[in-house]
């Protein structure tokens, strides 16, 4: 009885070892599989935020030497190749107006890529006669961060923009074989 239970438990932990194994050698996420240059975009921020001096042109430079660090290429903004976009969105609700007033933010960090839909016989869905469909894009790689800060202390998203930028740069080498997965 006692070698049966005890079988049983190798056997267990031998197909949770061996699964555990598979997944850390498979690739993150094949989306990132070849991803070497991008383009950034940051949304607009909301009134209340460009209220405490934050720019999205702050993020977007901050984007842009830290991905340029881990080796991507950033596109400019005029360039028009159709690379990937880095979408970067800061969400947010302010407290109040003095120093010490609460902030709520969640600042998610997004791989788009451009996408066409097939034409199929399908009933249910049917392209339509214009010539040039409107883009489509799709979101291939997404992270998130949220925290609640004093007004005074909102620099505190540096960090997290720079944690969630550094979770893509090791997503994407993990992607390409660069790195071993973790």
């Amino acid at each position: 009885m006692k070698q049966g239970l005890i079988c049983g438990v190798v056997a267990l932990m031998s197909i949770i070892s061996a699964g555990q194994s598979q997944a850390v050698n498979a690739p993150v996420n094949r989306s990132l599989t070849g991803l070497t240059a991008v383009r950034i975009v940051v949304e607009d921020l909301n009134r209340d935020m460009q209220a405490t001096g934050l720019r999205k042109e702050q993020l977007y430079a901050l984007a842009v030497q830290q991905l340029g660090k881990d080796g991507f290429a950033v596109i400019g903004p005029q360039d028009l190749t159709k690379a990937p976009i880095v979408y970067i969105r800061l969400s947010s609700v302010v407290g109040g107006a003095n120093n010490d007033a609460p902030v709520s933010f969640y600042l998610t960090v997004q791989v788009k890529r451009l996408a066409m839909l097939a034409q199929g016989t399908s009933s249910t869905c049917q392209a339509t006669a214009a010539s040039d469909p409107p883009p489509l894009l799709a979101t291939t790689w997404e992270k998130g961060s949220m925290a609640m800060v004093n007004r005074n202390e909102l620099f505190f998203y540096i960090q997290h923009i720079m944690n969630l930028l550094g979770d893509l740069a090791t997503d994407q080498k993990q992607a390409n074989g660069l790195t071993q997965a973790e």
